[in-house]
């Protein structure tokens, strides 16, 4: 790590689903507001009342916090106008940052096909380029997304996202130093050129992390069953292995050139607090902020 250029760290948060759990997002950005975020993002519901939670609480937090926010829009389960009018309120409400998505479409229209208002997130980008002078950033695959039919494709795909008006990417997780690596030499090597954030996620639950990488494209190391196990029945021993782990990750990427790196909260904040202390962040006292 450069003592010149401090390390920069982004947040993942999803949506409250009831009382308790907006209680304990508040908290999570409370705390993580003081190391500097270079922003946080919220993700988007797949539909109705999830998407109409996912909008409010995306504005809220730019609201509320000193943080700048980035909103998540995925094309899924929406036509073209519904989606254009959601960025088009996004704007409004001042969130100049998004995260375009495709998403996954879970119901179909009259024809039996799935909906998607736009085909791909790279017209998504243009589309949301034209509503405004929206930061953009797009999802990247080190692992090849799992419906894609080449790691090659998957690449040129991600190309057509960047070269459509978005700033950078954002990296489903891993937990491999040398996919990410390779998968940003490849990208360098087609012409890619803009920033390609590694997504971080810090493990609270073995099991639950392996199950959903199955869906998802991601592999978990083999060894880490043996890691978990070894300290089963000790959450504390537990935690400092989790800890250690995306530490170790990412000092290792940042001894590549790495000085973003985005984590996946997943509205727990102790972890990711640590993880930034550990990777020489300070602790600070956001401005306060408020609504007139």
């Amino acid at each position: 790590m450069s003592a010149s250029q401090p390390l920069s760290f982004s947040y993942e948060f999803f949506p409250p689903r009831s009382k308790k759990m907006e209680r304990r997002l508040w908290r999570s950005i409370g705390q993580l507001e003081r190391l500097n975020a270079r922003f946080f993002s919220m993700t988007y519901g797949a539909l109705g009342s999830a998407q109409q939670i996912s909008i409010e609480s995306a504005i809220s937090m730019h609201q509320e916090s000193p943080v700048a926010v980035a909103a998540h829009l995925t094309c899924a389960n929406a036509t073209a106008k519904e989606i254009d009018l959601v960025a088009q309120g996004f704007y409004d409400a001042g969130i100049r940052r998004i995260v375009a998505l495709r998403g996954d479409a879970v119901e179909s229209n009259a024809s039996g096909s799935a909906m998607y208002g736009y085909p791909s997130a790279a017209e998504l980008v243009g589309s949301l380029l034209k509503i405004g002078d929206f930061d953009i950033s797009v999802a990247a695959y080190p692992e090849v997304h799992p419906q894609a039919t080449s790691a090659k494709s998957d690449l040129l795909h991600l190309k057509r996202k960047l070269d459509a008006g978005a700033e950078r990417a954002i990296t489903q997780y891993f937990f491999d130093a040398d996919k990410f690596l390779r998968f940003r030499d490849n990208a360098q090597r087609i012409g890619i050129d803009k920033p390609i954030i590694p997504g971080i996620l810090p493990i609270h639950d073995l099991e639950m992390v392996k199950n959903f990488s199955q869906r998802c494209g991601a592999s978990v190391p083999p060894s880490y069953d043996a890691l978990f196990a070894s300290f089963k029945n000790k959450p504390e021993a537990q935690y400092q292995l989790s800890l250690d782990l995306s530490v170790e990750l990412c000092q290792r990427l940042s001894q590549e050139g790495v000085e973003h790196f985005h984590l996946y909260t997943l509205n727990k904040t102790d972890m990711c607090l640590d993880i930034g202390l550990a990777l020489g962040a300070s602790i600070s006292t956001p401005p306060f902020s408020s609504v007139a």
